[in-house]
């Protein structure tokens, strides 16, 4: 005799367990950068490995390994954001030490996360041929809020008339390109002996600073990292 009956109903998530699944899936990813600093070495079943779940339910979320990469490293350019932040709300009122708390937490967050800053900036952000994969706009917008924040400071500096740069948002990237070259360079050349204020003498001179009478936050810019 066949059975009539309806099949039960699947039951659903819980109110916010797609949510926090999702958040699962990108901290593992996030684990798997910062010990690998690759995306490229990261794939569906090392994630959902390291999330405690079965491969296929990372397709509810993510369609492939390119988006949850892209989502990883979206996290952690937000992480620097905060810690460039956090660093400015301590700075004070002197445009110059604001610039150089900024400055000083880009530093930091590169020596204290090195294989997750090279993830940032390394293969993981090129975009994939599927048509899911991130696009360049996608890769494109990564680091605009800190890139931002580079642009008030120099801005708030200009203002108080503590630089000649005429143009913060040229002087941002300037900077930018110097901050990132003092980070790959201290991680890669560990036995280089980085004369006293090298970082300092950078930054003052990529952001045209009048450097008279102002003081970093800290006791010096330095190539050294401070420890959390």
């Amino acid at each position: 005799m066949a059975n009539d009956q309806a099949p039960p109903a699947r039951a659903r998530n819980p109110r916010g367990g797609g949510t926090r699944l999702r958040e699962r899936i990108v901290a593992a990813a996030a684990e798997l950068l910062d010990e690998t600093g690759d995306g490229t070495a990261i794939s569906l079943r090392s994630v959902a490995r390291r999330a405690g779940i079965a491969a296929p339910s990372i397709y509810r979320h993510f369609p492939d390994r390119s988006t949850i990469v892209l989502a990883a490293v979206r996290r952690a350019f937000a992480e620097l954001e905060a810690a460039l932040r956090h660093g400015l709300a301590t700075a004070g009122d002197d445009p110059r030490h604001r610039l150089f708390a900024v400055c000083d937490g880009y530093l930091d967050f590169a020596r204290w996360h090195p294989e997750r800053y090279r993830a940032m900036f390394g293969r993981a952000r090129m975009p994939a041929s599927s048509g899911t994969s991130p696009t360049a706009a996608d890769l494109a917008a990564l680091g605009d809020g800190c890139l931002t924040l580079l642009r008030e400071v120099l801005e708030e500096c200009a203002r108080a008339g503590h630089t000649t740069s005429a143009e913060p948002a040229t002087g941002a990237v300037a900077l930018w390109l110097g901050l990132h070259g003092l980070a790959h360079q201290s991680a890669v050349s560990t036995n280089f002996a980085w004369p006293a204020g090298t970082a300092r003498r950078v930054i003052t001179a990529l952001a045209h600073l009048d450097d008279t009478g102002a003081r970093s936050p800290r006791a010096a810019t330095e190539i050294e990292p401070r420890r959390p």
